[in-house]
């Protein structure tokens, strides 16, 4: 998914600085609202994978409409308020930036949120096959949607050039494909659900009100950690069009780096969930000590084949001369700091989470990322005047500060007396 991103932003950056920044602009906000239903099939994860563990698999296909239909109820309200609201939400947030750039952004969070109940279907989809351990099908399915992303922005942008109209376009084909692959996908698995696909015809609001009850901590931890994000993409929209263009090509360039570790933070929740089903504490800690290392070596050997390359792969966004340099400084920065903290202030919540702890993972990474990054990216990078540079160690700092408490908390005992079931 992220390899993805990293052509996409590709391709639309070959439309002009204008449609890059309203891509990035609106990309802040639709990693906040989209992470609100993914955390609700990451709720379904948990309670499927501790049942699953426990055996107790009567119960799975109840679960399974809890989290499909809580996902799509999720996205179709979001879709509505935030397309309401379009306007005045990105005149509040991003009124610094230029008129064009303003006028593209508006286009495109409207075709980003027309998605929305489809993607949905997909996220929780997704959420119900990882939490049996099908993350191959996962896989497939994400693939299959990001692929059919690719070939379409292929077509509608670089060979028709519809810019920011053919990402749309591309964007809504390819998750209406891919909702109706994540049906026929529920269906062939039914018999390990449990599953009759009647029970997909009538919505089971009590059983939504379960998932959601676990996804709560989740999405409030990802609204406020992603809100905090938008508010330093304000203060980076404030620093200019050129600065903007930097930061996206920066996090594009980076976000390769952290596809593995990325990948370990989501396959944990389920092989953890399942361990604690299971009453097996002791496999629990030592499978989630295990991923902390791979995620380690993975950032390794990949932020090394990154910094080798850069000089040449950093011209497939066709930048101009003079941010190539700062793209180099931000992403030595995060290179750094991935080796270093990443992994313990991501990889590590995931353990915690899958064992019922979300609400203490919330509340510290809503602590951290508004008294620390949000304060700090201002101060540093706003009134002290180190601009972009700035915004990025304070960013990184922060999770160095998580990844402690993470792993202060991991070590005790607390984080195993929370039951979901």
């Amino acid at each position: 998914m992220i390899s993805f991103n990293f052509l996409n932003t590709a391709m639309i950056a070959s439309s002009g600085q204008s449609a890059i920044s309203a891509v990035n602009i609106v990309g802040s906000i639709n990693v906040l609202l989209i992470q609100i239903f993914v955390a609700v099939g990451l709720g379904g994860t948990v309670l499927i994978a501790q049942y699953f563990g426990g055996k107790q698999l009567k119960i799975l296909g109840q679960v399974v409409n809890g989290t499909l239909f809580g996902a799509i109820l999720t996205g179709l309200g979001l879709a509505v308020i935030f397309g309401i609201l379009h306007t005045p939400i990105l005149q509040l947030l991003f009124g610094a930036a230029a008129p064009k750039v303003m006028d593209d952004a508006k286009i495109y969070m409207l075709g980003v949120l027309a998605s929305y109940p489809f993607e949905a279907t997909v996220e929780g989809t997704n959420g119900c096959l990882r939490g049996i351990g099908r993350t191959k099908n996962s896989l497939i399915l994400s693939s299959t949607m990001n692929g059919l992303y690719l070939i379409f922005n292929l077509v509608f942008i670089t060979w028709l050039h519809l810019g920011i109209v053919g990402m749309i376009i591309a964007l809504n084909l390819s998750r209406w494909l891919a909702a109706a692959f994540a049906v026929w996908m529920l269906s062939t698995h039914r018999d390990l659900f449990a599953l009759r696909m009647q029970t997909l015809r009538h919505v089971d609001f009590k059983m939504i009100r379960r998932v959601l009850t676990v996804a709560v901590p989740f999405a409030a931890e990802s609204f406020f950690f992603n809100g905090g994000k938008i508010i330093i993409q304000m203060m980076i929209v404030g620093l200019g069009t050129s600065v903007i263009v930097t930061n996206a090509i920066a996090n594009s360039w980076t976000q390769l780096s952290e596809i593995i570790p990325t990948a370990l933070e989501v396959a944990l929740v389920p092989i953890v969930g399942q361990c604690i089903g299971r009453r097996n504490i002791d496999d629990a800690k030592k499978l989630t000590k295990s991923f902390l290392g791979l995620g380690i070596v993975a950032f390794v050997l990949v932020d090394g084949i990154l910094m080798l390359s850069f000089n040449r792969g950093i011209q497939l966004f066709s930048p101009a001369a003079d941010i190539v340099g700062d793209i180099f400084h931000i992403y030595v920065i995060f290179a750094v700091m991935h080796i270093l903290v990443w992994s313990f202030s991501f990889v590590l919540p995931s353990a915690l989470r899958a064992a019922g702890d979300g609400k203490f993972t919330t509340y510290v990474s809503l602590l951290t990322m508004w008294l620390f990054r949000v304060v700090g990216g201002y101060v540093f990078g706003v009134r002290l005047g180190y601009g972009l540079i700035g915004i990025t160690v304070v960013m990184t700092l922060e999770w160095a500060i998580r990844g402690v408490i993470f792993v202060i908390r991991f070590r005790g005992a607390r984080w195993l007396t929370k039951r979901l079931i």
